[in-house]
């Protein structure tokens, strides 16, 4: 389960590695301006792990039979598509948020100036959490007094970089999904990651799901079988994601953290064959989600910046949320070997998964 927590570091608190690279610096050119970079960074991330979380809930149109079990582990992999590793960053669009923020300050009159490391002053694509700078990016925050034209302040912000430097081009994650046949053509899913902390970071997932085989009403009996079946499915994902910093290895202050809560919605209509050992399977999919992080505890600047020249303590100040919806594909093939079952599949939409598991029947 260790890369699992690293990916949830990455990912649903990406904010950390913006911490450990950076995040006091944006943080500290105002939390309006510190919340804008935020969303844009984070949103693609929380976008793909709620699709993530959606996916995976079948792979059949038949339920089990009443009485018998199954437990599986399962894989996913979410795919974002280019335009979600990067967001145009405009230096004249935080400028204007920057000097809005800084003169509802008491500070001495002064007008603010945004640039690229570089000098440049163009609007450029930048990395979001799932993404990968081409090369090293900073900003430049600068402010010049109101009517001389003094430069009062300069600060140097580095934009992290995502997912894709560290040479991953798609979001993984894996845990335990269970079933139970009930009767009556319903079958009870289940899905886990029981709470676990590793260093700094806590996180648990859950989920739960009903699907009703509605073909068991066309037999005319137990005994026959048709040569297609089909169903409904509805799963509800919930995943809780923390990462606790040390007090004061980003900014000063005290009871800082991250806190990421992702729910997930999955309607489907499935289709599949009914053989004995070799079977496809379909579906179409509604999925919803809604992700919610939060940068949580005091954080005091006490050293120069251009938005708190002199000691400030800001508290709770970023929370980033993001709300998928979209109607998906699937498409999947699963081998039986006896109590064991094989099987893969993929899911078609802008956000796409793989997914894959092995289980066994009881």
């Amino acid at each position: 389960m260790k890369k699992f927590f690293l990916l949830l570091s990455v990912l649903l608190g990406s904010i950390i590695t913006t911490a450990q690279d950076g995040f006091s610096d944006i943080l500290a050119a105002g939390v309006e301006a510190g919340e804008r970079y935020s969303n844009s960074y984070m949103a693609p991330a929380g976008e793909a792990l709620s699709f993530n979380l959606s996916s995976g809930w079948y792979d059949d149109a038949r339920v089990l039979k009443p009485g018998k079990f199954k437990i599986q582990v399962k894989a996913h992999g979410t795919f974002a598509p280019d335009s979600k590793k990067i967001f145009l960053l405009d230096p004249a669009e935080y400028e204007a948020i920057i000097q809005d923020s800084y003169d509802n300050t008491n500070n001495p009159p002064a007008n603010i100036e945004v640039s690229f490391g570089d000098g440049s002053t163009a609007p450029r694509s930048i990395a979001t959490a799932l993404g990968e700078n081409a090369m090293e990016q900073q900003l430049i925050i600068r402010s010049r007094e109101a009517t001389s034209g003094i430069l009062l302040q300069e600060d140097v912000i580095n934009l992290p970089n995502g997912l894709g430097n560290e040479g991953l081009d798609l979001v993984p994650t894996a845990f335990l999904q269970a079933g139970v046949g009930l009767g009556a053509g319903l079958e009870l899913k289940a899905r886990l990651v029981p709470k676990i902390t590793f260093e700094e970071a806590e996180t648990s997932l859950y989920g739960v799901g009903l699907q009703w085989e509605f073909t068991k009403l066309l037999q005319p009996s137990d005994d026959s079988t048709l040569p297609i079946a089909a169903s409904f499915l509805a799963g509800y994902t919930r995943l809780d994601a923390s990462y606790d910093f040390e007090d004061g290895v980003v900014v000063d202050g005290a009871n800082q953290s991250i806190e990421t809560q992702i729910s997930s919605l999955n309607l489907s209509a499935i289709v599949s064959t009914n053989y004995k050992f070799l079977n496809f399977y379909g579906g179409l999919n509604y999925n919803r989600g809604t992700t919610q992080t939060d940068l949580l505890g005091t954080y005091t600047f006490a050293s120069n910046t251009v938005i708190f020249p002199v000691a400030a303590t800001v508290e709770d100040p970023i929370s980033v949320d993001t709300d998928i919806n979209g109607f998906l594909g699937t498409a999947g093939v699963k081998l039986t070997l006896g109590a064991f079952n094989i099987n893969a599949d993929y899911t078609f939409g802008e956000y796409s998964t793989a997914t894959a598991s092995i289980f066994f029947r009881i």
